[in-house]
């Protein structure tokens, strides 16, 4: 239900800002998403980064002289291995995830010149709502198995928070080229007897604006 009205409500902005001096375009790229990961009251799990991408569609909303409302609605790809190395007593040696997310950040952006050009930075939240995903695992005799990912209370959960902060430079053909770090606010495992993982990713996008 949270997933449906963070949909609604950014195509409600849409609706509301029409009649304001709003930009709006799209953006694409790809990303690097690592873990945290942890055992509760007990060691840190290695994890190693996988590679995805992401893209969208975004607005920016004017708000106060250089600053501007920039919310955006992206289809983002993510995936990480973590190495248990059988820490769980379970025979799993490592089970690398794939997650298919629909994210919504909503940022604030400082443009540092009046007329849009040049560089800018934004910050703030961004909610994820996981579609599907894969967990690959490998098992301490080499074999492996794949199985869809199980979202529920004593799973994986399907919503992830994280803080989003961001820097770009706007060309005057508006181009947009931004890189960006997103730090995720909680586990995305549900499951308080499991380990605890909290990703982390590093993005580079570009952007371009209709108007």
């Amino acid at each position: 239900m949270k997933f449906y009205s963070g949909i609604c409500t950014f195509f409600l902005l849409i609706t509301v800002c029409s009649h304001a001096q709003v930009s709006y375009g799209i953006l694409g790229g790809g990303q690097q998403t690592d873990a945290k990961v942890k055992i509760p009251d007990g060691p840190r799990i290695p994890a190693t980064v996988g590679y995805g991408f992401h893209a969208g569609a975004m607005l920016k909303v004017p708000f106060d002289k250089n600053v501007f409302f920039s919310p955006q609605i992206l289809y983002s790809l993510k995936g990480f291995t973590v190495h248990y190395n059988n820490m769980l007593q379970d025979s799993v040696t490592a089970a690398k995830l794939l997650i298919h997310y629909i994210e919504i950040p909503a940022m604030l952006q400082f443009d540092t010149r009046s007329d849009g050009n040049g560089f800018f930075f934004l910050f703030g939240p961004s909610v994820s709502v996981a579609i599907t995903g894969k967990e690959r695992r490998t098992f301490i005799d080499n074999s492996e198995k794949q199985r869809p990912m199980r979202f529920a209370n004593t799973a994986y959960g399907r919503f992830e928070m994280n803080l989003v902060a961001k820097a770009g430079y706007w060309f005057k053909n508006n181009v947009t080229v931004t890189g960006g770090y997103s730090y995720g606010l909680g586990s995305i495992v549900n499951d308080d007897y499991f380990a605890r993982i909290v990703p982390r990713m590093i993005t580079l996008s570009v952007g371009y604006f209709f108007r």
